[in-house]
């Protein structure tokens, strides 16, 4: 009779998709860095811009992204505000991110699987998944996301309604210990973290 529970219990519960694999290797630390390399490329044309840096995500919601080529920049979330800081232009732009608005980035991909599901439609194939927004926006009609054998992002490209595409390709996944607070608000030298405002 065990056995037959044990059976029908296993057969009903849900298969864990990619999210769930990717969610469950997030949690496996406090936090993770990888190398990172960001390729734009707009619409029209047939080569595009690239970027390096580093990415630092501590699960749930926290991330950076710093870069190293070029113009040094910052761009970072605690969960709650996203801010983008260019010490060499003296700006930062921070951004409030709401449920609305969190579940329509493609962070909410990597880092949220039920956000993920509440503003996409996932498809999966192996281990790429494509995430199809449920209302239509012009700055997202489509994130692609591949997964590496131990289920960290390998690929994230996300493409526009115009057609142009923002491709992030990750490398070097390594566990590291919990950043403070801080390091998740970005500010200009010698200046407290930007206020929220409208980008």
């Amino acid at each position: 009779m065990t056995t037959l529970l044990l059976a029908i219990a296993l057969a009903a519960a849900p298969e864990q998709d990619g999210l769930d694999r990717l969610a469950a290797a997030l949690r496996t630390a406090k936090a993770w860095e990888a190398e990172f390399v960001q390729l734009y490329t707009p619409e029209g044309f047939a080569e595009g811009t690239s970027d390096t840096g580093t990415l630092t995500v501590a699960p749930p919601a926290r991330l950076r992204f710093d870069y190293t080529s070029g113009s040094p920049r910052v761009f970072a979330t605690d969960g709650r505000v996203g801010r983008l800081v260019d010490p060499v232009a003296g700006s930062c732009d921070a951004l409030r991110l709401d449920v609305g608005v969190w579940g329509r980035l493609p962070l909410a991909a990597v880092l949220d699987p039920p956000a993920a599901r509440h503003a996409f439609t996932v498809e999966q194939a192996g281990r790429t998944l494509r995430l199809i927004p449920r209302e239509p926006s012009p700055e997202l009609t489509e994130i692609s996301l591949t997964l590496d054998a131990k289920n960290m992002p390998q690929k994230v490209t996300v493409r526009d309604a115009s057609g142009s595409t923002n491709q992030f390709s990750f490398s070097r996944w390594r566990a590291a210990g919990e950043p403070q607070a801080i390091f998740f608000q970005p500010s200009l030298p010698g200046s407290l973290p930007c206020p929220p405002g409208e980008w």
